[in-house]
């Protein structure tokens, strides 16, 4: 769906949120302290410092941890600490994937939210997906995640997966529904509605999640280039928005669904930071919580990246601005005194901003970098 569109859509859903509970009191609380992730403006905090949202995909953790199988989910941990990944996305029930009832979903989530902070790891919990398969008791199942999230401090709540698709309850493609869920949810457990292009009042929330357009265009760049909208969005909605699920990596390139170049998702994770939002990767293993392999690695390893390439806190400078348009467009983040220019193919010589200079040329398999410098007056 275009930016244009998305915004425009369903304007009159965006009716103000009931009022959340705050957190009751319980014994049970987590015996692993992570600080509680807060929102400030557009960007997470934890213990008043940025927090990088630097997710993986990992749908099937809590079905293998409700079916005697956390030897496998902890390998995934284990690898996602590893590789200073900060946030896990799982699903808390699925019918075609794999089979997850919500019942055992709940029961393992505070075994897994245990296992997840051991590795320093935050949990995004999808609450409901394939809703339409299953009997589910909406407003129990999302109180009994709410109250185990709100023990757990690296808990955050996302109500529905894609809750305008078909495979989920029709009762969930309207915002006002998942509204009034995200009301059973205590403070402080940040939490998001649902991904917004089924409609602005899904970023009724603390955070925004989105999957951007995945179509490739003619030259295979146009899931890359589409990434740049996020700071519309962000500057629409003022709060975290997260590209929780763009294109995903496998093993063979599928226009419009897969891709298997890492040259393009290591460029997609370089925009996605300088746009400020934060990222997701998405990826076939991800899907069954498989530690990525061969062609899915390495468009892993080009992502992750991405988080060496630019210094952190890059995102948190300046502003992000886009020079050109289609395939002659240029990104930019101007900060105080340093900014940055990413370029994507057909490369082209850079036209650095008045007052800048170009301090360090990357060229990185088909995309070049540029840190600028800002010359003294």
């Amino acid at each position: 769906m275009c930016v244009a569109c998305l915004l425009a859509a369903s304007c009159h859903e965006n009716a103000a949120a009931p009022a959340r509970a705050p957190a009751a009191a319980s014994s049970a609380e987590s015996t692993v302290a992570l600080p509680r992730l807060t929102v400030q403006g557009t960007s997470f905090q934890r213990s008043g410092k940025p927090f990088q949202w630097r997710g993986i995909s990992s749908f099937r953790l809590l079905e293998q941890v409700a079916h005697g199988k956390s030897t496998d989910a902890d390998a995934l941990l284990t690898w996602a600490s590893s590789q200073k990944l900060t946030v896990v996305r799982v699903l808390a029930m699925a019918h075609h994937l794999f089979q997850l009832h919500p019942d055992e979903g709940r029961a393992a989530l505070p075994r897994l939210l245990e296992m997840a902070a051991t590795r320093g790891l935050y949990v995004e919990i999808v609450a409901l997906a394939d809703s339409e398969a299953m009997s589910v008791d909406f407003d129990a199942h999302i109180k009994a995640i709410g109250e185990i999230a709100s023990r757990y401090p690296n808990a955050l709540v996302e109500i529905a997966n894609e809750p305008g698709h078909q495979t989920q309850h029709a009762g969930l493609h309207r915002a006002e529904r998942a509204t009034k869920l995200a009301s059973l949810i205590p403070e402080p457990v940040p939490v998001a509605l649902g991904s917004v292009e089924y409609g602005e009042g899904f970023a009724g929330g603390d955070y925004v999640t989105t999957h951007l357009p995945r179509d490739a265009g003619e030259d295979g760049w146009g899931h890359v280039r589409a990434l740049a909208s996020g700071a519309d969005l962000m500057a629409r909605w003022k709060k975290p928005v997260i590209s929780d699920e763009p294109i995903g990596a496998a093993a063979k390139y599928v226009r419009g669904r897969r891709d298997n170049d890492p040259a393009r998702f290591r460029a997609a994770a370089l925009l996605t930071r300088l746009t400020g939002m934060g990222a997701t990767f998405h990826y076939e293993g991800g899907l069954q919580a498989s530690v990525p392999v061969g062609p899915e690695l390495a468009c892993f390893n080009a992502w992750n990246e991405a988080w060496t390439l630019l210094p952190e806190g890059a995102e948190q400078q300046g502003r992000f601005e886009v020079i050109g348009s289609g395939t002659s467009a240029e990104y930019r983040r101007l900060g105080e005194r340093e900014g940055w220019i990413l370029m994507l193919p057909p490369l082209r010589e850079p036209r650095p901003a008045a007052g800048w200079k170009i301090a360090e040329t990357k060229r990185l398999d088909g995309v070049t970098l540029l840190r600028l410098s800002r010359q003294p007056r």
